[in-house]
């Protein structure tokens, strides 16, 4: 069960043989690193890498690789299944956030579960995944509504149980008939269904079907029976629906040894067989053979290191050795009864008499054990004790009960390097409230909801603002926004307008406020139309979006062309109806010509943006531009958008926006600073396109929660977050929930 690079030498002081992973000596590691510590052996990854590369091809079709992330994941190792050009599958948010995150390349992930959610599905769609892999047939459905919505080709496998052995424990067998997992292979009903939905879609493209039969596999015949048994479901559905799959996933679940009784599989053998059985039904009638290997390329390349607290005999002899960890670290034992082989680092291949004891966890639990009856050399306090084979399902099923934090894992091969770090007190009970705080709400002085609205008018999604915006609003922290007609293109504004608003129910959006406003005035005919939009309910209002057009200039447009007569006609108008004049995507000059040109300069917002020193976008403002808000006692709202916070695609998350808060409070004080947001999670045009930590509304309380760890007070907190937008603009809310 030793690593790739295990190797032992002898202690010239004890004469005792020691454990050392490549030049490194395994209790150094410990020590440097504490306990419990996960240590992945770099070249032996390697070497399982290279295994499925090498014997995992064919002349006939494509053979694809795709890492179980649900086995261990982290960015260390996404960059690693980079290099090899393998793909990974996820399973959830997090999933995807980690390996986008990472920097890997979205279009070769595979989105997996039995119960995704729509955020789920809508992420994956964004981020443009290689596949979705359908679990049933109302996933299917919600699939469907989804691709509708956003009228997007979303490819997918459809997940099926062949009810193939595998002779697995029960509690990972995933291909029986009563699994929780995919449609069976005869349930002719449901099969009819699935396809009458492909059939009629527009945008579900079915390339394949998915199977997985089980977990610790080691017999090779269990696959070449899911080879058989789904190649000959590929055949028969393609004549019955008369249509071509390109796709087959056999799933994964090849074994690795704990024990030294265990068997140890032949992979490049089990690889093999798997392809040439593959090529002898189906031949080059495919394009693509897939797997999904986690365990077998690190589950026996990983070592976890404790630290011996001490041995103890009960009184009725039974021999406990106590380590720093157990089921935290590792709840396999207790939750599969799997067995680890055991060994004491500054002792191995000891002459040493051995004894056997229970290696036990410092849970509160009678069943916390890593191992029990094994035979081992006494250990003393202090020892290093090493479990073998905890590269799979041990990190990523790791918890924090009895208020125990996660260990650090490293990957060691010429070097060590830190994969994740060991988890501090502030990390582990980062979300919890240790005070009363007020019960905060935010005011987004941006959203593009008008615009939403209307355009999902227009695609037939008649309730959009009811199944999707309600129920995103009611589970958030925002309480209030200015909700926008953007104008991307040429449409009739006051049409698309009045659209729009007919949508709106606030009745179960209670006590939610809402300003109505414009992002641009492209669209406006004539100036004098303002005084229709102020009679719909509009208070707000930007000259332009990025373009050039008839009342001013934007980001976009020439540097030396500024506000324009119709502008200034505009805006007279405006200060008459008392509307708030926002400054948003304007171009410098058109920015200072508008502060040149009003009489109430006091009713100036600058709705999204961020600050142009610490991030060059175009439509960030600049020292003097937040000195010149600040003069006529401006707001700024600082915005989610991800390219405005960072040039650094690692550097667009929470804690750099706040960097841009705390620049422009110091800069315009706390009186002048507000949010807006530009959630983009629900704009086809626009996905992904908001901070990793905060992608949507449903997030937005991690804001308040970075600011009280950054050290704003609990009334700081509340003016940015509501009180300085609320307190100027109150007497625009025009909506209202009661």
């Amino acid at each position: 069960m030793r690593t790739k690079s295990m190797n032992v030498k002898i202690n010239e002081k004890t004469n005792k043989k020691e454990l050392y992973m490549g030049k490194y000596l395994l209790s150094d590691l410990a020590k440097v690193y504490q306990t419990p510590l996960y240590v992945f052996d770099e070249p032996g990854v390697r070497s399982k890498l290279d295994t499925f590369k090498k014997y995992f091809v064919s002349n006939k079709f494509d053979c694809e690789v795709v890492f179980a992330s649900k086995a261990f994941i982290a960015p260390y190792l996404v960059k690693m299944l980079s290099e090899y050009n393998f793909s990974i599958d996820a399973v959830s948010l997090g999933d995807m956030y980690l390996i986008e995150k990472s920097g890997f390349n979205m279009n070769k992930v595979v989105l997996h579960g039995n119960n995704k959610s729509y955020l789920e599905l809508q992420k994956a769609i964004n981020a443009n995944v290689e596949y979705i892999i359908v679990d049933n047939l109302t996933e299917l459905t919600t699939l469907n509504n989804i691709a509708n919505e956003r009228q997007v080709k979303v490819k997918t496998l459809f997940r099926i149980n062949p009810g193939i052995e595998a002779h697995t424990h029960a509690y990972i067998e995933t291909s029986l008939l009563s699994s929780k997992f995919g449609e069976s292979i005869y349930d002719e009903e449901v099969l009819n269904k699935i396809m009458d939905v492909y059939k009629t879609s527009k945008y579900l493209v079915l390339e394949g079907f998915h199977s997985h039969i089980g977990s610790q596999i080691n017999n090779p015949d269990s696959f070449v029976a899911e080879v058989k048994t789904m190649c000959n479901f590929i055949k028969r559905m393609e004549n019955k629906y008369n249509v071509k799959f390109s796709t087959l996933d056999l799933g994964g679940g090849f074994g690795i040894k704990y024990l030294d009784s265990d068997t140890e599989i032949n992979l490049p053998d089990m690889l093999t067989k798997i392809v040439n059985s593959t090529e002898a039904i189906l031949g080059d009638h495919i394009k693509k053979l897939m797997i999904e290997p986690g365990r077998s390329i690190v589950g026996d390349e990983c070592v976890t290191l404790y630290t011996c607290g001490g041995v103890k005999t009960t009184y009725g002899g039974k021999k406990y050795a106590f380590i720093d960890g157990g089921m935290t670290d590792n709840i396999r034992p207790a939750l599969y009864q799997a067995k680890y082989t055991v060994d004491v680092c500054e002792n191995v291949e000891t002459t040493d008499e051995l004894v056997k004891l229970d290696l036990a966890g410092k849970c509160c639990e009678s069943g916390d054990f890593i191992a029990q009856d094994i035979l081992i050399p006494l250990p003393k306090k202090g020892d290093t004790i090493v479990t073998y084979s905890t590269g799979a399902y041990c990190y990523s099923m790791s918890m924090n009960y009895n208020g125990l934090g996660r260990g650090a894992v490293i990957f060691v091969g010429d070097e060590v390097n830190v994969a994740i770090r060991k988890e501090s007190f502030e990390e582990q009970f980062s979300t919890c409230v240790f005070r009363k705080e007020k019960k905060m709400k935010i005011f987004d002085t941006h959203s593009d909801m008008l615009y939403d609205l209307y355009t999902q008018d227009l695609l037939g999604n008649k309730d959009r603002f009811t199944n999707f915006h309600v129920k995103e609003l009611n589970n958030s922290v925002v309480r209030g926004g200015i909700w926008t007609m953007y104008s991307p293109d040429d449409f009739n504004l006051l049409e698309a307008v009045k659209i729009a608003q007919s949508k709106i129910d606030l009745t179960n959006l209670k006590g939610f406020n809402v300003v109505f406003g414009l992002e641009g005035l492209r669209n406006l005919e004539k100036p004098e139309d303002m005084y229709k939009l102020y009679d719909l309910g509009f208070r707000h209002a930007m000259l332009t979006w990025n373009e050039e057009n008839k009342y001013a200039t934007g980001v976009a447009g020439e540097a030396t062309r500024g506000l324009m007569e119709d502008g200034k006609k505009v805006l007279r108008i405006m200060e008459e109806l008392d509307m708030i004049i926002d400054l948003a995507h304007l171009n410098e000059k058109s920015f200072y010509d508008v502060l040149a040109f009003v009489k109430k300069p006091n009713k100036i917002i600058y709705s999204h943006g961020c600050c142009k020193d610490l991030c060059g976008h175009r439509r960030n403002v600049t020292l003097e531009q937040m000195k010149a808000l600040k003069k006529v006692d401006g707001l700024l709202g600082l915005t989610l958008a991800k390219g405005f916070i960072s040039k650094n695609d690692n550097e667009r998350d929470l804690e750099h926006f706040l960097d841009h808060l705390d620049y422009a409070v110091s800069v315009m004080g706390i009186d002048n600073i507000c949010f807006g947001f530009d959630f983009m999670n629900y704009l086809s045009d626009f996905p992904n396109d908001n901070i990793y930590d905060v992608e949507d509304a449903t997030k937005a309380y991690k804001i308040l929660d970075g600011m009280r760890r950054r050290g704003y007070s609990e009334e700081e907190i509340n003016k940015v977050a509501w009180d300085n937008f609320y307190k100027r603009y109150n007497d625009k809310i025009v909506l209202k929930g009661e």
